[in-house]
């Protein structure tokens, strides 16, 4: 695993990973409501409601909420894609529901690069409100990656 720190662009985040599976595979885990159900929330949530229209304008959202025994609430992340060219970019708008309150939009990058049974992925986050929420956001999609890593 290589991971790199924050960019040097204010507010943004950059993240490295290399997965060994192929870059279809990989990107079937990013936009496929299975596959997210099963890497996208942190333990101790439940990815409630996985909605996906992939393509050019189309929405997405996944809900979730706390699993059972924990204190009922549930947030979600929403937007729109803005670009999907299959396998190898992907890139959204993202926006919190029931968490983050007022901060702005912000937008994704994934990039995956296949080199032999190996593919790097490169996300950028871009356009955070503050540090705080930036450092959240970098801790959550490390965290997101190891658990990709285990369902690839």
């Amino acid at each position: 695993m290589r991971t790199v720190g924050h960019t040097q662009a204010p507010l943004a985040i950059e993240l490295r990973r290399s997965f060994r599976a192929p870059a279809e595979r990989v990107f079937r885990a990013w936009t496929q409501a299975a596959a997210l159900r099963e890497w996208w929330c942190p333990p101790g949530w439940v990815a409630d409601e996985v909605e996906i229209d992939l393509r050019v304008g189309g929405a997405y959202r996944i809900a979730m909420s706390r699993g059972a025994g924990e204190v009922a609430g549930e947030v979600a992340v929403r937007g729109r894609f803005l670009e999907v060219r299959p396998p190898e970019r992907l890139v959204f708008t993202w926006r919190w529901e029931g968490a983050f309150a007022g901060h702005p939009e912000s937008r994704v990058v994934v990039e995956l690069r296949q080199q032999g049974d190996v593919t790097e992925l490169i996300l950028r986050h871009e356009n955070f409100a503050d540090e705080g929420a930036r450092q959240q956001h970098w801790s959550g999609w490390l965290a997101a990656c190891g658990r990709l890593d285990r369902l690839l």
